[in-house]
């Protein structure tokens, strides 16, 4: 029980001192924009990879890179030959009808 109480108290004191760190002036100011912009990257990445298709501009740029299935990328060169096969698609649909 001892031991218990013993490393409670040192949990307790360990909490305060970082309260107290986070408190003081530039520490406080350095914990709170290091957590902006971890969670402005996160917000960003998940950005990227949440739509299923997304178009980028190059092979090399951060838009493709932070994805995680780069499959589902549509680069410039690609972008023909899908507009392709959509109007095919669309010719085909209108000559059922």
């Amino acid at each position: 029980m001892k031991h218990r109480q013993q490393r409670f108290e040192k949990v307790k004191e360990l909490l305060f001192w970082i309260g107290a760190w986070v408190g003081s002036g530039r520490s406080g100011t350095l914990f709170f924009l290091s957590g902006i912009v971890t969670f402005a990257t996160l917000g960003l990445i998940a950005g990227l990879n949440w739509p299923t298709t997304i178009a980028c501009k190059s092979g090399s740029g951060g838009c493709y890179l932070l994805r995680f299935d780069k499959k589902t990328v549509i680069l410039p060169q690609q972008f023909k030959n899908i507009l392709a096969e959509y109007e095919r698609n669309k010719n085909k649909s209108k000559r059922r009808k």
